[in-house]
């Protein structure tokens, strides 16, 4: 993947984090927040809501992909992708990858007009009671692209900094 039509490799930094804590009780939530695991992703109604929410970060990783390659990680018995709800609405969501001594939070996000709204810490924990409820370790990475407040979020949820690279990445050419 050298030269791709409309994207170029910028140099990123990126934290790879590892979670600490206690997993979270997700019952505790409040009762208009729920998740609910999409069984089987259509490729396109996964591609609508992945741009909805990484576009204004800059996701490319599951855009880069052909269709076969994302059909097959989306139906893939590793992986799993969450709705994050509020009042019944999707406001969000995340994807999961799980092995078996650990869980890689792959993507984790809201739609535009559900941030700032206070459900940032509310999915990460939502995401953590999810990918940990195994006991396995929980894990993602995050990146200086990503909202301002992702790294202090993550680290407020439990998370700490495992390592830190700059790591080229493509983001599309503006």
């Amino acid at each position: 993947m050298d030269n791709i039509p409309g994207y170029k490799q910028i140099p990123v930094k990126t934290w790879f984090l590892r979670f600490e804590g206690t997993i979270p009780d997700f019952s505790s939530f409040e009762k208009s927040v729920h998740v609910s695991i999409w069984q089987n992703p259509n490729v396109e109604q996964y591609l609508e809501l992945y741009e909805k929410i990484g576009g204004i970060w800059g996701w490319t990783g599951r855009l880069l992909k052909t269709r076969e390659e994302l059909e097959l990680i989306l139906n893939s018995d590793n992986n799993e992708v969450w709705f994050f709800s509020v009042d019944d609405k999707v406001a969000g969501f995340f994807e999961l990858d799980r092995l078996e001594q650990e869980t890689e939070i792959v993507y984790l996000g809201l739609k535009p007009e559900w941030i700032g709204k206070g459900f940032g810490l509310k999915i990460i924990k939502a995401a953590i009671a999810t990918a940990g409820k195994n006991g396995n370790r929980v894990w993602l990475h995050t990146c200086e692209r990503d909202h301002h407040l992702a790294l202090y979020t993550y680290q407020k949820a439990g998370f700490t900094i495992e390592k830190e690279l700059i790591l080229l990445e493509y983001y599309p050419e503006e």
